[in-house]
């Protein structure tokens, strides 16, 4: 059985995907998204950041700017991992490896 706190990471992550976001994202965006999707409470969007990031590692630090403002990049590769393992029975029909296959292609038509 999943938690319910690792079902929410997953959709915060396939919201990630559908806002555009498909190499990197400003952690301001990924408060934004946890307050609308989970709850505004502070220690909610810290419980949050911290299981995107050090428990689950779906997203990497890749670079703070002078404003403190982390740029995260999305691990696909390991969202897809643990989708697999724990959510096999309920895959959504857009799976982050079809989302990663269009971001490949469009990548591809510009050069």
């Amino acid at each position: 059985m999943v938690s319910k706190a690792f079902k929410n990471c997953v959709e915060l992550v396939e919201e990630i995907l559908r806002e555009g976001y498909r190499l990197q994202i400003p952690s301001t965006c990924v408060e934004k998204l946890i307050k609308v999707h989970v709850g505004a409470d502070k220690r909610t969007i810290q419980k949050y950041m911290k299981m995107l990031t050090e428990d689950l590692g779906f997203l990497e630090t890749t670079a703070k700017n002078p404003l403190g403002i982390i740029i995260y990049r999305i691990d696909i590769p390991t969202i897809e991992q643990y989708v697999s393992e724990h959510m096999k029975e309920k895959l959504r029909q857009l799976t982050l490896l079809d989302v990663r296959l269009r971001g490949e292609e469009v990548t591809a038509e510009k050069v």
